[in-house]
């Protein structure tokens, strides 16, 4: 649970410091997403859970830039004011793809 916490800590990090530079273009594909989130947290997220994180972001109002960015793990972007609202609105989604249901009793 510890580790799968964390994990969602570091995909939401990467997410928030990661999708801040440059150059115009299309949204890169879920698969280079997802691929790069598994990167960048050294293997804690498992493929389903980074699939899921790559799809929220995709999904998200992120602009391609800043999607851009977190694909290529571009630390030199900086996110506009929208960005930075559609990062923190995504954060809860992300969180959702990480950790795992708490089954009720």
């Amino acid at each position: 649970m510890k580790k799968t916490l964390s994990a969602a800590f570091v995909v939401a990090a990467l997410t928030l410091t990661s999708a801040c530079g440059g150059g115009g273009g299309d949204r890169p594909s879920q698969d280079k997403l997802a691929a790069q989130l598994k990167k960048s947290t050294n293997g804690a997220i498992t493929g389903k859970q980074a699939d899921c994180a790559a799809k929220a972001i995709l999904d998200s109002d992120l602009s391609d830039d800043a999607v851009k960015a977190v694909a290529e793990n571009d630390t030199k972007y900086k996110p506009n004011d929208q960005d930075k609202k559609a990062q923190a609105d995504i954060s809860k989604e992300i969180g959702k793809c990480i950790t795992p249901s708490t089954p009720t009793p």
